[in-house]
C-alpha cells in the first residue's frame, strides 16, 4: 500500500493523454465526405437561394418600398457601445496603436493566506444526502450554499486514496462489511472527522448532530467511524511520516495538490454577467449596483468591499467584492436573475465568438456543438442579442438535461437561442439546418484541467457528480483510458464534422485543458486531415476529368473497323489495334497521374489556423496569457466565401447571362489519326537556327483553324451548313457561289476583244472612205469603264 501511495504521489495522469492520443489518430476510421465551396452543384444550389432573395427585394421595389429600408440590418439594443470597434482581417494594425494602450489589471480580491474552510453539519448533511445512492433532493438556500456543499465533496474525492487506504489499513470493512456500498459516505464521515482532528465535538453540537445526522440517516456510520479514530489517525499519521508529507494534500497526485477550490470558496472576488434582457443599458446597470452599495473601481486599481469593475474583453461582464459574499447571493440582485454568477474562464469564448461575425464581415446563423454549462450558452445569446448579424443560434449536446435548460433560458428571458438534445455528429451534411451557417462554436467535452474553480461549473450543470469524480481521479484505469479516449475521438470528430460543411467559414475551437494534446496537437492533426481529404478529392476530381478527356482522344483517333476496306491490316488485326490503343491509353494515364501531383487546393476550400484577434479594449492582448484556464483557436478558410451580391453577379457571368464569358472552353476537336500506308515516310529534320526565336504554338487554335472548311470546299460541295445553335435537330443549307466564278461564266458567254478587234478592222478597211470611223472611241469589253485607246495600233490607216 505505502509503495503505491509512493508512486501515485508522483504521478501525473495527464502524461498518458498524448499516448492514447496517438492511439486515437493511428486508428484508420473512415471520415465523412467532404463537402466544398468551389463544389458547382453546390454554388448553383446556393446562386438560386440569392435569386428567391433578390425576387423578394425587387417585389418589395415594386411595392413601393424604399432601397435603403429594404437593405437596412433590423437595429438591436446595445448594451455598451465602448465595446463596438471595427477591425477585420485586412485592417492596418498601425489604427490599432493610434490609441493610449492601457494595461489590463489582474482583479483580485483580498484573500487570507490560510486555506480553512469551516463546513456546518448542515453542509455535511446535505453532502450525505448527495452522495446517497440513488442521491437524495436537496434544496439550497443560495448558490452560496450549494457551492460549499459541493467543495467539500470535491475534497472528500480529492482524498479518496488516501481514505481508502486508511480503511485498507485497519480492515474497515470486515468489521463493517454492512457499509461496503455506501463508501462515499464512509468517505464523507472520515473526511470530516479529520477535519475537526478526530476531536470530540462540543455538548451542544453533539446533540445537533445526533439530530441532524439521525434525520439523514448516517449516524451508525458516524459512530463506527469514530469507534475506529484512534487506528484511522495513526494510519494516516504513519503515512505522512513515511514521506515526510507536511500535509495531508502533499500525499496527492500532482494535479490534486492545489487547493484551488478552497481558495474559490474564501476568494471574496465575485464575477459574473448583466443580464441584458432585464437591463437594457449600461448605465441602468451601474444604477443598479449603487442602489446595492456598490461603487464602480478606478482602472488599474485592485478590488476593494462594495466596489465593482467592467472586463475589458468580455461585454457584460464584472467583478465585484461584497462585504459578505454568502448574504449577497441572497439579494434580489442574484435571485432575481439581474446579475448571473459565471466564472470569467466560461466567458472568454463567447465573448469572442460574439464578435468573429463582424471580424469577418459576415451575417447567418451560428451553432454551438456542445453545451458545457448553460450559463455559458445563455452568455453567448445574451451577447448575440445586441448584434444584428446573427439570424439563428443554435446549440446541441443538451441531451436528457433539454427541459432542465429551456426552462433556465426561460426563467433568465433568453428568447434568442434555441437548444437541441441530439448530438453535433449525429447531424448529416447536408441537413438543411446548415444552409444559411456560416461559423460554428466548437466546444466539445475536454478534461477541465485548466480551470482554477471546478465548483463553478458543476454548480452551472445542475450539480453533476459524474463530473466532479472525474475532476478528481488519482488513476486513470481502463474504464478511464477508454473514457479519455472518446473524448479525444468526439473532440477530432467535431473538428472534422464543422469543416466538412461548405457554407462553414470560420470556426473557434474551444476547451479548458492544460494538455497540449486536446489544444494544439488537436488542431493541428485535424487541419492536416481535412486539407488532406480535400486536396485527395480535387486529384480525383482531376484524373477523372482528365481520363474522360482521354479516352475520347484515343477513340477519335480509330476508325471503326466496318468502314475500313477488307485488305486493310487494322481488320486483318484486330487484337494487335486494341493492345496499341490500350498502351497508348496506358501511357497517356501516366502522364496525367503524374500532373495530379501538381493540382493544389483552391483558397476557398483550404482551412489555416489564424490567431485570435487583439479584442481587448486596452489593446493589451490580455487573451494571449495562460492564466485564462481558457484555450482559443481560430480555423477559417483560406479566402471567405460571402453569400452576397457579388457572389450572384459572379455565378450569372459563368452561366453566360451576361454574353460570352472570356474563360469559356473553346470547343473540343478530335483529332484523327492518319490511316496506314504503304509509302516509306522521310523525316526531314529542319536547319537548326539558333538566331530565330522559338515560339510553341497553340495546338487547340491550330486545329481550330485547320478544321474549319475552305472556300474552296465550299464551292465544291454547292451547300453551306448554318449553325446548329438555333437549330439542333433540323438543318437548314443555302446555296453559295462564288462571284469570280460567276464573272469568268458571264465573261466566256460574251465576244472576246480580240474578235471585236478584227471587227472593227475589217469594218475599217471596207468603209475606208469613211474617215470619221477612225477617230470614233471603240468600245472595249471592260467591267466598269470604256476607254478610247486603239486595241493595236493600226500603222496603215488607207489601204
Amino acid at each position: 500500500m505505502a509503495n503505491n501511495l509512493f508512486f501515485l504521489s508522483l504521478a501525473d495522469i495527464f502524461s498518458v493523454y498524448p499516448q492514447i492520443f496517438k492511439e486515437v489518430i493511428s486508428d484508420k476510421q473512415k471520415l465523412s465526405e467532404v463537402y466544398l465551396p468551389s463544389d458547382a452543384d453546390w454554388q448553383e444550389k446556393m446562386y438560386y437561394v440569392l435569386l428567391e432573395v433578390q425576387k423578394k427585394v425587387n417585389d418589395a421595389l415594386d411595392s413601393g418600398k424604399n432601397f435603403e429600408e429594404i437593405m437596412k440590418l433590423k437595429e438591436k439594443p446595445i448594451f455598451d457601445a465602448s465595446y463596438i470597434q471595427s477591425f477585420s482581417p485586412t485592417g492596418s494594425p498601425n489604427d490599432y496603436y493610434s490609441e493610449n494602450n492601457q494595461k489590463c489589471s489582474n482583479l483580485i480580491g483580498k484573500t487570507n493566506s490560510r486555506v480553512n474552510v469551516h463546513w456546518t453539519l448542515e453542509n455535511i448533511c446535505q453532502a450525505a444526502q448527495l452522495l446517497k445512492k440513488p442521491p437524495e433532493d436537496v434544496t439550497f438556500v443560495n448558490e452560496h450554499e450549494m457551492r460549499r456543499v459541493y467543495s467539500l465533496i470535491y475534497d472528500v474525492f480529492r482524498y479518496k486514496v488516501v481514505l481508502t487506504n486508511a480503511l485498507k489499513d485497519i480492515d474497515f470493512y470486515k468489521h463493517f462489511s454492512q457499509y461496503v456500498n455506501d463508501q462515499y459516505i464512509v468517505w464523507l464521515m472520515l473526511y470530516e472527522l479529520h477535519q475537526r482532528s478526530f476531536q470530540n465535538r462540543s455538548a451542544d453540537e453533539s446533540q445537533q448532530q445526533q439530530e441532524l445526522y439521525k434525520a439523514v440517516r448516517i449516524s451508525d456510520v458516524a459512530e463506527s467511524i469514530w469507534k475506529f479514530r484512534t487506528k484511522l489517525a495513526a494510519s494516516i499519521a504513519r503515512m505522512r511520516i513515511e514521506y515526510c508529507a507536511l500535509s495531508l494534500s502533499e500525499l496527492l497526485p500532482i494535479h490534486l495538490q492545489n487547493d484551488k477550490v478552497a481558495k474559490a470558496i474564501l476568494n471574496p472576488l465575485v464575477t459574473g454577467w448583466i443580464n441584458p434582457f432585464l437591463v437594457k443599458n449600461k448605465d441602468s446597470a451601474e444604477q443598479l449596483l449603487n442602489d446595492y452599495g456598490f461603487k464602480i473601481a478606478t482602472n488599474g486599481s485592485p478590488l476593494t468591499d462594495a466596489h465593482f469593475a467592467w472586463d475589458t474583453v468580455c461585454p457584460l461582464f464584472l467583478s465585484c467584492v461584497p462585504y459578505d459574499r454568502n448574504e449577497f447571493t441572497k439579494s434580489d440582485l442574484v435571485t432575481g436573475n439581474y446579475f448571473i454568477l459565471q466564472d470569467r474562464a466560461f466567458a472568454i469564448g463567447p465573448a469572442v465568438m460574439s464578435r468573429l461575425l463582424d471580424y469577418f464581415d459576415l451575417s447567418g446563423d451560428i451553432i454551438q456543438t456542445h453545451i458545457d454549462s448553460p450559463r455559458s450558452a445563455a452568455y453567448l445569446a445574451a451577447l448575440f442579442y445586441s448584434v444584428n448579424r446573427v439570424n439563428n443560434y443554435y446549440v446541441y449536446g443538451a441531451g436528457k438535461n433539454i427541459q432542465q435548460y429551456r426552462d433556465y433560458m426561460k426563467l433568465l428571458g433568453v428568447n434568442s437561442i434555441r437548444l437541441f438534445s441530439e448530438s453535433f455528429s449525429s447531424l448529416p451534411l447536408d441537413s438543411s439546418r446548415f444552409r444559411r451557417v456560416v461559423g460554428i462554436f466548437a466546444n466539445p467535452p475536454n478534461s477541465f484541467s485548466a480551470i482554477s474553480d471546478p465548483i463553478d461549473l458543476i454548480c452551472s450543470r445542475g450539480g453533476d457528480l459524474n463530473m466532479l469524480e472525474i475532476l478528481t481521479e488519482a488513476t486513470i484505469s481502463d474504464e478511464g483510458k477508454h473514457r479519455v479516449s472518446l473524448i479525444l475521438h468526439e473532440q477530432l470528430l467535431t473538428l472534422h464534422l464543422a469543416m466538412s460543411r461548405p457554407q462553414i467559414q470560420f470556426l473557434l475551437y474551444e476547451t479548458h485543458s492544460a494538455v497540449t494534446s486536446e489544444n494544439q496537437d488537436m488542431i493541428n492533426y485535424a487541419l492536416k486531415i481535412m486539407n488532406t481529404i480535400t486536396l485527395e478529392k480535387h486529384k480525383r476530381a482531376f484524373l477523372e476529368r482528365r481520363r474522360l478527356e482521354a479516352i475520347e482522344e484515343v477513340e477519335a483517333g480509330y476508325v471503326p473497323s466496318a468502314a475500313m476496306k477488307s485488305n486493310s491490316p487494322r481488320k486483318r488485326n484486330p487484337e494487335g489495334v486494341l493492345a496499341r490503343k490500350e498502351s497508348i491509353l496506358a501511357e497517356i494515364l501516366a502522364k496525367i497521374e503524374a500532373e495530379s501531383e501538381s493540382v493544389e487546393i483552391p483558397d476557398v476550400d483550404e482551412f489555416v489556423c489564424v490567431d485570435v484577434p487583439n479584442m481587448c479594449k486596452n489593446r493589451d492582448n490580455c487573451l494571449q496569457s495562460r492564466l485564462t484556464g481558457c484555450f482559443l483557436s481560430i480555423l477559417r478558410r483560406k479566402n471567405i466565401t460571402k453569400l452576397n451580391a457579388k457572389f450572384l453577379i459572379r455565378m450569372a457571368e459563368k452561366r453566360g447571362l451576361f454574353g460570352k464569358t472570356e474563360n469559356s472552353k473553346t470547343a473540343k476537336t478530335k483529332v484523327i489519326k492518319p490511316q496506314e500506308s504503304n509509302i516509306e515516310k522521310r523525316t526531314i529534320k529542319p536547319a537548326t537556327n539558333h538566331d530565330v526565336p522559338k515560339h510553341s504554338p497553340n495546338i487547340d487554335s491550330l486545329l481550330s483553324r485547320l478544321k474549319k472548311s475552305t472556300h474552296a470546299s465550299d464551292i465544291r460541295s454547292h451547300i453551306g451548313q448554318l449553325s446548329a445553335y438555333n437549330h439542333p435537330i433540323l438543318f437548314n443549307y443555302k446555296s453559295r457561289y462564288c462571284q469570280r466564278y460567276l464573272s469568268t461564266t458571264l465573261k466566256k458567254s460574251r465576244t472576246s476583244t480580240q474578235k471585236l478587234w478584227w471587227r472593227y478592222a475589217i469594218n475599217a478597211v471596207r468603209n475606208r472612205d469613211n474617215k470619221e470611223l477612225l477617230q470614233m472611241s471603240r468600245p472595249v469589253i471592260r467591267r466598269r469603264t470604256y476607254i478610247s485607246k486603239v486595241p493595236y495600233p493600226i500603222h496603215v490607216k488607207y489601204i
